[in-house]
């Protein structure tokens, strides 16, 4: 299907100040969506809206705390006064923790739930309300999840934020299952990468943790994934791209 259909329809990116969420702002503003990226912190995307010349109307960088789920909603109805709703919603904003299962705490678990789980929820929930008020027939909603919501990971760390991703899936389901039921067209798609060169472990378990990963595993770049969203969108209407699982080559998992 022909990507022109896209251009000047709304995209809106969770996380998108840095890595995976960076990498797809810029390419879906290179196929000329209007895109509304969202982040606690918007430094990044302040700098890149200061130099994209001709493109700079397109990108509308938004401070938001995904946890505060006022502050989602204030994001979605500034669209849909300002620039007419949203067509295109791509979750990609998630956190991992530190502590096993043993160890943890409520709190950490919480911030991870609240992030990849309730946000990721929170979003949907909104942008199909946008795109069913608006009678949108070919919107569409990806989900950024991971290769650990089919596995469980040996590294304790990252059990529950396996436990996240898992959660990911079944709400990716469901939310096809409810669309169907309503006869909608707006299609869902989770997208499941493995290791991807990015700040995710960096900010969780530190510098040293980051660097041997890297270093002793291969890995996909960001810009795999901003060409596997290409790839979704391209697809047409009767394709339903319900899972995509992205392994870098030679991956033990």
């Amino acid at each position: 299907m022909n990507l022109n259909r896209w251009e000047n329809k709304v995209a809106l990116v969770t996380g998108a100040n840095s890595g995976i969420g960076a990498a797809i702002t810029q390419r879906l503003l290179n196929m000329k969506l209007n895109t509304i990226a969202i982040d606690l912190n918007i430094d990044h995307l302040m700098e890149l809206k200061d130099h994209m010349d001709g493109k700079t109307q397109r990108l509308y960088p938004m401070q938001a705390n995904l946890c505060n789920e006022e502050e989602i909603q204030r994001v979605f109805q500034w669209a849909e006064e300002t620039i007419g709703g949203i067509d295109i919603l791509i979750n990609n904003a998630g956190v991992s923790g530190q502590k096993s299962l043993l160890e943890g705490s409520a709190e950490e678990w919480r911030h991870i739930l609240d992030v990849n789980v309730v946000a990721l929820s929170v979003c949907t929930r909104e942008a199909v309300k946008s795109m069913e008020r608006r009678n949108v027939i070919d919107g569409h909603i990806i989900h950024l999840s991971s290769n650990v919501a089919h596995l469980v990971p040996k590294l304790p760390a990252l059990h529950f934020y396996s436990a996240s991703k898992h959660a990911v899936r079944a709400l990716t389901e469901g939310l096809r299952q409810e669309l169907r039921n309503i006869n909608s067209k707006i299609k869902i798609t989770s997208i499941s990468p493995g290791l991807v060169k990015s700040q995710i472990f960096k900010s969780s378990l530190g510098d040293k943790f980051d660097k041997s990963l890297y270093e002793s595993h291969p890995s996909l770049q960001a810009e795999d994934i901003a060409n596997t969203i290409e790839f979704i969108l391209s697809s047409p209407s009767h394709v339903q791209l319900h899972d995509i699982i992205i392994k870098p080559q030679g991956s033990d998992v």
